[in-house]
């Protein structure tokens, strides 16, 4: 199915419009067909129309297989925007009660009546707001090549970053600047059977670059105290070199963290690139891709214990992070209380950093404090908090603490099966972004799209 995504993502990008056939021949009967069909147009951010045959079948007997047909393509998330009826009577369709129905008789295409075609045209306009893991990992890669920026990647010596730098230049989703010894990088990748041969790569040796980068950091760091020699010897170091040539825009962003902790990887970004104006903090979120949607949990990965003041500034940045990767953000300030239903001094911070919140933001749609289940779930909501318009349908959730949302993007990622992508930092004047150190391939690709995104906006 990733296969099927990733090669549909290529060549749809040639096209304004692209037809997709699916793999039957006569009724959709075979047990197990339907279920595949719908989660590949979920995944593939489709609709579907589909066709059964009208032939010696009753009214009843074609309302029967259109329901069980539909049934198992919306199990999968998949919307379904017509049906085909062939060897069909118009009025045993009508009697079926079968909506959005295009009907041909005796086998043979004929002139498609005014109903028909308007059925037709809003199957082709109809888009499809499901968002799978493959369907939101596809629009990554189609957003960040509409624009292509710059990603450096300073850890070249890791099989895996080589091995995405070679997917990544291939499918034109950045240009990838790889930091090494550029005979020792091709080297190994000839090894791996990887092409990087479009990638630039420079060294941390470059006298030129090394002696700019050093000035600038000297400069940046003279209040520490930082001496001109200092710096030649820090810029060295692969984190800092790659962060430099950020800040100085000889690439417009960084993924590391392969092979590096995370503070080895962003603590250089807070002395360098800083925060952007308006951001109170440097925070992070995750984002969480469910089976059929995309949720935005803040901030996992940061800071510790933030102050209410620093809690609205996550909550403000998570959804400013939402928006720019398609998301229209409805913000859940958590808490184990919703409303005023709770007392205690981890209550009252919430219930701060939401004032706060709204008036750094008052156009966003924001509540708390909320629990969880009554954030999500809309009969909860209903119960709990029924005049709420985030209440039920939240997707950007901030938690009150690190060791909460920490917890918290773990327990559903590994009990729900959720694809976790991050963490993704927000707040820093220009994109850098810490892979684990246990990141496979499409996780490193995943996110540099990610940074590349952050770059464009």
């Amino acid at each position: 199915m990733t296969d099927v995504v990733k090669r549909y993502t290529d060549y749809a990008q040639q096209f304004d419009a692209v037809l997709i056939l699916g793999l039957l021949d006569g009724d959709p009967l075979n047990p197990g067909v339907l279920a595949r069909i719908g989660r590949a147009a979920a995944n593939l951010a489709t609709t579907i129309m589909f066709a059964v045959s009208g032939a010696l079948r009753s009214a009843d007997q074609l309302a029967t297989i259109v329901s069980l047909s539909a049934n198992e393509f919306t199990h999968e998330h998949a919307p379904i925007s017509g049906v085909v009826v062939s060897n069909a009577d118009a009025s045993v369709v009508a009697e079926a009660g079968i909506d959005n129905a295009i009907v041909f008789a005796d086998g043979e295409a004929i002139e498609l009546t005014d109903a028909g075609r308007s059925v037709l045209t809003s199957a082709m306009e109809q888009g499809s707001d499901v968002v799978t893991p493959l369907s939101f990992q596809s629009w990554l890669i189609s957003r960040a090549r509409a624009d292509r920026k710059r990603i450096v990647l300073p850890e070249a010596t890791d099989p895996r970053i080589l091995q995405a730098a070679d997917e990544l230049l291939a499918r034109e989703v950045a240009d990838i600047i790889l930091i090494g010894d550029a005979d020792q990088i091709h080297a190994h990748a000839a090894e791996l059977g990887v092409d990087v041969s479009k990638a630039r790569i420079v060294s941390v040796d470059d006298p030129e670059l090394n002696e700019k980068y050093a000035q600038e950091f000297a400069r940046l760091r003279a209040k520490k105290g930082v001496t001109i020699e200092q710096a030649r010897e820090k810029v060295k170091d692969l984190s800092y070199f790659g962060t430099m040539m950020v800040h100085m825009n000889d690439a417009d962003g960084m993924v590391s963290g392969a092979i590096h902790t995370t503070a080895h990887t962003i603590v250089p970004s807070f002395q360098i690139i800083k925060t952007k104006p308006g951001a109170a903090l440097v925070s992070s979120c995750f984002l969480m891709l469910m089976e059929d949607r995309v949720y935005v949990y803040g901030d996992c990965a940061v800071n510790t214990n933030p102050s209410p003041q620093e809690l609205a500034g996550i909550a403000v940045s998570s959804a400013e992070t939402a928006r720019a990767f398609g998301v229209d953000p409805r913000v859940a300030m958590l808490s184990y209380s919703t409303g005023t239903s709770g007392k205690g001094p981890d209550v009252d911070a919430v219930v701060e950093a939401t004032a706060i919140a709204r008036e750094m933001a008052p156009e966003l749609a924001l509540e708390g404090p909320i629990q969880y289940d009554a954030a999500v779930d809309a009969h909860v909501a209903q119960t709990k908090l029924p005049d709420s318009p985030v209440a039920g349908k939240a997707n950007v959730f901030v938690f009150p603490s690190l060791n909460a949302g920490n917890i918290g993007y773990k327990a559903v990622q590994r009990s729900a099966g959720a694809v976790a992508v991050g963490p993704v930092l927000q707040g820093l004047n220009k994109p850098v972004n810490d892979l684990s150190r246990g990141a496979l391939v499409e996780d490193i690709v995943n996110t540099v799209a990610i940074t590349a995104i952050q770059a464009q906006n």
